[in-house]
């Protein structure tokens, strides 16, 4: 399957304003377990950024927003999310409690955070591109990459992670046994992503997947995570609301699993991890050096900026 072809876009845009609006933005042991694996990833390269951006950091739990100043304490850190932090805290009174106090003074107080839209930033302007877990819900994952390798510089990196297809393969067959539709919008296999990231302008992709269980005692707080953690973005989904007779057949559905396997739900998360470079112009790699006019200016402004 190509990345995302069956993702609705007007559902995702809803989708991913909602997470930037902070409604659905706070921290979560899966996101945070997925944060904390794919910063792993980089502890194999050689990496020292000057500059990094992490996109839609409150798509992926903003768990790691924190530990930039940690990791590399002398990288000017950004961020780009789909509406902005100061936009967002408009709805700080609606938010989870504690997510907005946190933001402010983790981030804003110690100065790791430095938000800015995302026409302001300059082509070949960062060393590292972050995304965590937000990659499977774009509605045009081809046009994010792009953008991705062309804020990168030379050599820099990019380094992601998202849900692959075996995700919720356990409701997904419930599902199938009440002959009823998919519950969610099909993932993306890690090696289309590889090709995506290739076909869009950066090299030596490095894939890698791994599958992660979570187990629940009680059917409510599976529901709850389901609905924290994601929404079926397919076009085919069901056009309306659902009524109480369909909800109990799914919680009957549910409960007679969790007999089944003993008294804890099962449901796995296959977790993608990828990371790719952005690769010197051809011409360098002969030893000529070509470039444009466009990367020449936002290379002289980088290092002006560097020397004051």
């Amino acid at each position: 399957m190509k990345p995302n072809e069956c993702i609705d876009p007007v559902a995702s845009k809803r989708w991913l304003e909602a997470q930037s609006a902070g409604l659905y933005a706070h921290r979560h042991p899966l996101r945070d377990e997925v944060s904390a694996r794919l910063m792993e990833h980089l502890h194999a390269m050689v990496l020292n950024p000057e500059a990094l951006l992490e996109w839609r950091p409150l798509s992926g739990g903003a768990s790691s927003m924190g530990q930039w100043h940690k990791r590399f304490p002398k990288a000017r850190v950004y961020f780009w999310q789909e509406s902005g932090l100061a936009k967002a805290a408009v709805a700080a009174a609606h938010a989870p409690k504690g997510l907005w106090s946190w933001v402010n003074s983790v981030l804003f107080k110690q100065g790791v955070l430095a938000p800015k839209p995302l026409q302001t930033f300059t082509p070949s302007s960062m060393d590292l591109v972050w995304s965590n877990l937000a990659l499977h819900n774009e509605s045009d994952p081809s046009q994010v990459i792009e953008r991705w390798a062309e804020l990168l510089r030379p050599q820099g990196v990019v380094a992601f992670s998202c849900w692959g297809p075996d995700t919720l393969k356990e409701l997904r067959a419930i599902h199938e046994n009440l002959a009823w539709p998919e519950p969610m919008h099909p993932m993306v296999d890690m090696h289309n992503w590889g090709d995506l990231l290739v076909q869009n302008g950066l090299s030596d992709p490095v894939m890698d997947m791994e599958y992660l269980t979570l187990t629940y005692e009680q059917v409510d707080v599976l529901m709850s995570d389901l609905r924290f953690l994601g929404r079926n973005l397919s076009p085919g989904r069901f056009p309306a609301l659902r009524g109480t007779k369909w909800l109990s057949t799914w919680r009957e559905a549910l409960e007679a699993e969790r007999i089944r396997l003993g008294g804890r739900l099962k449901v796995s998360f296959e977790v993608i991890y990828g990371h790719a470079f952005k690769a010197l112009p051809k011409a360098a790699q002969t030893g000529q050096t070509h470039v444009s006019l466009e990367e020449m200016r936002a290379q002289l402004k980088n290092k002006q900026a560097r020397s004051v």
